[in-house]
C-alpha cells in the first residue's frame, strides 16, 4: 500500500497547537508572527523566540511541524529575514513553506537542507510550473485552490512531487495571488497576510450599461465562497495519490478545530484498516456542517462550482473585516511626498491593446511598444485575436521602429499550451520582440519553446530584487512590477533590480481573477462544464459595491471572469514620481478602452513623457484624460504606505472602516 496519507492542521496560538496535535494530526503548520498570511490580530502565531518550542513541541509528540513564510517580501524583509533562516539549523523545522521567488532564491543560496513547500499563493496549477520549482529545490506543490482533485493528482505525476490539496476549512474565491483589490485599495495585500476580505462585501450583479440589477443579485454575498469539506471524498483523495490533506483555519481556536482533526483522523485510520468496507459516517458530515460557522460545499475539487458554492445571504459570514469605500481619487495629496525622485531619462510609453483597430491606433499616436494578444474581453468589441493578422501587425510595428509584444494568459493549463503552441508556429516568420509570461509555468514552457526575450508581467508579483534575479536566470530581460507596491517600494525594487523595470501609469486595475463564473452561475444556471448559453456574451456586466462603485466584470475566451477595481489608474499629472534610472517603460493598460479614446490617451501620455524635465512645459493633463474616460480616475496602491510586516497587525474591529486622507 502507497504510504499513509498526512492529515496537516493548522497552529496559530499554543491553544490551537495542542488542540490539533492531541487530536491526531500528523503535522501541523505554523507561523512566526512577521512572516504568515494571517496577520490579523496580536494574538496570533507566535514569536521569533517560540519558533524553536513549537517545533520542539510537536517533534516530542511525534508530529511534523512546517513553519510558513509565506508572504511576498520586499527587499528590506528578505535582507531581515535571513539572518532568522540560519538560526533555524538549531532546531528545523520539516519544511518551510514559501510564496515569494526572491526568498526560494535566497533559500537555494543558504542552502539549509530544510525541504521547501510551495505555498497555494504561488498559484501552481499546471505540472509546468511544478517542474520549473522542483528544479529550484521544492518538494512540495500546495495546489491552487481552484484546481480539481484530478487535475491536481496530475499535476504531482508530471513533476514527480507530492501534492498537498485542501481538505477542510475557509477557501478565497480569487485565483491564489491574483487578488490585488485589498492591497490597492486599502493597503492591506492579500499576499502579505492583511487581506480585508472584500470578496466578503455584499455585492449587486449589475448591467453596467443601463445600471439595472441583474437576476435579483441585489446586495448579496455573491463572492462569499462556502467552506471546503471532502470528508465524504477522503477514499478518492487517498486512493488518487494526494499526499497530504489540509485543513485550512489560522486563526480559529483550538476548541474549534480539535473536532474537525478528529474526524478526519478517525474517518484516514477506519479506510486503511479496511478499504472495501469502508462507508461514510454520514452522522460525521452532519457534525461538521454544524462545527463550522460558514456552509460547507467541495469548491473546485470535484467540478466548477456552482449556484450552491456561495453563501449569498452572508447569514453564516463569522466576521466582516471592512466595508466597501470610495477608492482613492487621483490628486497630489494622495501621493506620498517623500517620494519625490530626480529625473534621470525620458523612459519609453507601451500600451496593452484589446484588438487589432486598438493597437493601430495606439501605434499610430505613438507608442513605443504594443502588448497584444492574451485574453480577449468582451468590451474589446471588434473581435477576438487573430494569428494572422498579429504577424501583420508586428511587421507593421517593426516597421515603424516600434517594438511588439505578445502578452500570454495569466493562467495556462493545457488547453492555453496548445494554443501557444500553435502561435509561436504560427510567429516564426514575424516574431514579436518579446512574450510576457505571467505565471511560473509559462516560464518554464516558454523557455522551452522559443528564443524569443520574456518579460515578466505584472502578475508574478515580483516585490524584490532577488525574485528578479531568479527570473533573469529563467531567461527574463524584463519585468513589470508588482501592482501593489507604493511609489517607496517601486524605486527600491528599480534600484534592487537585475533587469529593466516597467511600471503601471494608466488603465484599468485587476482586483480578483476568478474561475467561478458569477455571470453564467446567476444568469443561466451553468458553468464552463455545463452547455452554456454564453449570457456573458450578451450585455456588459459590473459588480456594485454598496458605497455604489461599479467593478467591471469581463469574462474571457476561457470562461474565467475578471473583476476590476472601479477606479482605472492615472498618473499623467505625477510621471516625475516614477522616474529612476531602471525604469525604462511606463504603461498603459488599455485593453478595456474604445480605439478612439486610447488613441487619444497615448497622444497625451507620449506629449507628457516628451515634456518630463522641461519646467516650462509642465502642464496639468488630467483633465483632458477624464474626457471620455470610462470610469473615474485614481492613483491606486501608489497612494498608500505599505505596511511593514516586521510587528503583526493589531487587532481589527469588526466592520473595519478603511479610509483615506483628504
Amino acid at each position: 500500500m502507497k504510504q499513509k496519507v498526512e492529515l496537516l492542521a493548522p497552529a496559530g496560538s499554543w491553544d490551537a497547537l495542542e488542540a490539533v496535535i492531541k487530536a491526531g494530526a500528523d503535522a501541523i503548520y505554523f507561523s512566526e508572527k512577521r512572516f504568515g498570511m494571517r496577520q490579523h490580530g496580536a494574538w496570533l502565531n507566535f514569536g521569533d523566540k517560540e519558533v524553536s518550542d513549537v517545533i520542539s513541541y510537536a517533534h516530542k509528540r511525534g508530529v511534523k511541524a512546517y513553519l510558513t513564510l509565506n508572504n511576498l517580501l520586499t527587499g528590506d524583509e528578505i535582507d531581515s529575514l535571513e539572518k532568522d533562516l540560519l538560526a533555524l539549523s538549531d532546531n528545523p523545522p520539516d519544511a518551510l513553506i514559501i510564496q515569494d521567488l526572491g526568498l526560494l532564491q535566497l533559500l537555494q543560496k543558504l542552502d539549509l537542507n530544510i525541504p521547501i513547500h510551495a505555498s497555494t499563493m504561488m498559484n501552481v496549477h499546471h505540472g509546468e510550473a511544478a517542474k520549473l520549482l522542483k528544479k529550484q529545490g521544492v518538494t512540495r506543490i500546495i495546489t491552487s485552490r481552484d484546481i480539481s482533485l484530478d487535475d491536481a493528482r496530475e499535476l504531482g505525476q508530471r513533476a514527480g512531487l507530492e501534492v498537498e490539496y485542501f481538505l477542510h476549512g475557509d477557501m478565497c474565491i480569487s485565483v491564489g495571488s491574483q487578488c490585488l483589490h485589498s492591497g490597492i485599495s486599502m493597503g492591506m495585500s492579500a499576499n502579505r497576510g492583511k487581506c480585508l476580505k472584500s470578496c466578503r462585501w455584499a455585492w449587486s450583479l449589475m448591467d453596467r450599461e443601463r445600471d439595472k440589477v441583474l437576476a435579483s443579485v441585489d446586495e448579496q454575498y455573491l463572492l462569499a465562497l462556502k467552506d471546503i469539506c471532502l470528508y465524504h471524498q477522503l477514499p478518492q483523495m487517498i486512493s488518487g495519490g494526494i499526499a497530504s490533506l489540509k485543513i485550512e483555519g489560522r486563526a480559529r481556536p483550538g476548541e474549534y478545530l480539535a473536532p474537525i482533526v478528529t474526524a478526519y483522523r478517525e474517518a484516514i485510520d477506519r479506510y486503511y484498516a479496511n478499504p472495501a468496507a469502508y462507508v461514510t459516517d454520514f452522522n460525521v458530515i452532519k457534525t461538521l456542517r454544524g462545527q463550522t460557522i460558514r456552509e460547507i460545499g467541495t469548491s473546485h475539487a470535484l467540478s466548477q462550482p456552482g449556484a450552491g458554492a456561495v453563501g449569498l445571504s452572508g447569514e453564516h459570514e463569522p466576521r466582516f473585516f471592512s466595508i466597501a469605500i470610495e477608492e482613492k481619487p487621483c490628486t497630489e495629496e494622495q501621493l506620498p511626498q517623500s517620494a519625490k525622485t530626480a529625473l534621470s531619462h525620458k523612459p519609453r510609453l507601451s500600451v496593452r491593446c484589446g484588438n487589432i483597430q486598438a493597437a493601430k491606433a495606439a501605434l499610430q499616436a505613438g507608442a513605443d511598444t504594443l502588448y497584444i494578444g492574451g485574453e480577449s474581453f468582451q468590451s474589446a468589441l471588434e473581435s477576438n485575436w487573430q494569428q494572422r493578422e498579429m504577424a501583420d501587425f508586428i511587421q507593421q510595428s517593426q516597421d515603424s521602429g516600434a517594438t511588439v509584444g505578445i502578452v500570454t494568459p495569466r493562467i495556462t493549463t493545457d488547453r492555453e499550451f496548445f494554443e501557444l503552441e500553435s502561435l509561436l508556429e504560427m510567429m516564426v516568420k514575424s516574431p514579436p520582440d518579446s512574450y510576457l509570461v505571467s505565471n511560473i509555468g509559462a516560464i518554464e514552457w516558454m523557455q522551452a519553446h522559443t528564443d524569443v526575450p520574456l518579460h515578466g508581467d505584472f502578475s508574478l508579483n515580483l516585490w524584490n530584487g532577488k525574485a528578479v534575479e531568479m527570473l533573469k536566470q529563467h531567461g527574463m530581460t524584463s519585468i513589470t512590477a508588482g501592482l501593489e507596491l507604493d511609489l517607496v517600494q517601486l524605486q527600491n525594487l528599480a534600484s534592487q533590480s537585475a533587469l529593466p523595470v516597467e511600471c503601471m501609469v494608466h488603465g484599468a486595475l485587476p482586483s480578483m481573477l476568478l474561475e467561478y463564473c458569477p455571470i453564467g452561475v446567476h444568469m443561466s444556471g451553468t458553468t464552463r462544464q455545463d452547455p452554456c448559453p454564453g449570457p456573458c456574451k450578451q450585455r456588459s456586466y459590473a459588480l456594485r459595491s454598496r458605497a455604489d462603485q461599479l467593478h467591471w466584470l469581463e469574462t474571457d475566451q476561457y470562461c474565467r471572469n475578471h473583476l476590476f477595481m472601479a477606479k482605472d489608474l492615472c498618473m499623467i499629472d505625477h510621471l516625475q514620481r516614477l522616474q529612476h534610472q531602471n525604469i525604462y517603460q511606463l504603461r498603459i493598460e488599455g485593453a478595456l478602452y474604445e480605439t478612439d479614446y486610447l488613441h487619444q490617451l497615448v497622444k497625451i501620455y507620449k506629449q507628457a513623457i516628451d515634456q518630463l524635465g522641461v519646467t516650462s512645459a509642465a502642464e496639468a493633463r488630467q483633465q483632458q484624460v477624464e474626457q471620455g474616460a470610462p470610469r473615474a480616475l485614481t492613483v491606486g496602491a501608489y497612494g498608500n504606505t505599505l505596511e511593514a510586516i516586521s510587528e503583526p497587525c493589531k487587532e481589527l474591529p469588526t466592520n473595519l472602516l478603511v479610509t483615506y486622507s483628504s
